[in-house]
């Protein structure tokens, strides 16, 4: 999965050093706007799921995060309220909370926001995107919620953020 985005930068004697530093900007765009769950387009992230869940004590999804709050069956916990349930539950989380992020924000144990980095840069070019661990999951679920990239505005953000801290240094 590769998106190429090109920035209309002025004309700067790019290192491989300022190359990641833009790279890393750019990972932080993104997840800034993905704990606010708005998607690469800037449009709320698609609900999460409120189809009855069973959640097995030794599956995938138990290892990342402990079921919490559910009814106990045999072998894991249900979730008559889906994967919103279970993720709200399991979080323990509170919309009341000042500053908590959007309901959907693609946060379950934090591996995947962990793991979305630039990958390698160059002089000429960078590369981000999510490293081993949660590789496989993290780009099932941009195929579903579509977060790795940059909207027109963020666009526009990143050059000013270039701007700012490369043409001072130069």
């Amino acid at each position: 999965m590769k998106t190429k985005i090109n920035l209309s930068l002025p004309s700067l004697a790019m290192t491989q050093p300022k190359m990641l530093a833009i790279g890393l900007d750019m990972v932080s765009i993104i997840k800034t706007r993905i704990y606010k769950g708005l998607d690469a387009n800037e449009k709320p992230f698609l609900a999460y799921s409120t189809k009855p869940l069973y959640v097995p004590k030794d599956g995938e999804l138990a290892r990342r995060l402990a079921p919490k709050g559910g009814v106990r069956v045999e072998g894991g916990m249900f979730f008559e309220g889906g994967y919103r349930e279970y993720k709200n539950k399991s979080r323990r989380r509170s919309n009341a909370i000042e500053g908590q992020t959007a309901e959907v924000d693609l946060t379950l144990s934090g591996m995947m926001m962990q793991n979305f980095t630039v990958l390698s840069s160059t002089d000429q070019s960078f590369i981000i995107g999510l490293l081993p661990p949660v590789r496989q999951y993290g780009y099932n679920v941009n195929r579903r919620r579509s977060f790795i990239g940059l909207s027109p505005k963020e666009v526009d953000q990143l050059i000013e953020i270039v701007k700012i801290n490369l043409m001072e240094t130069t």
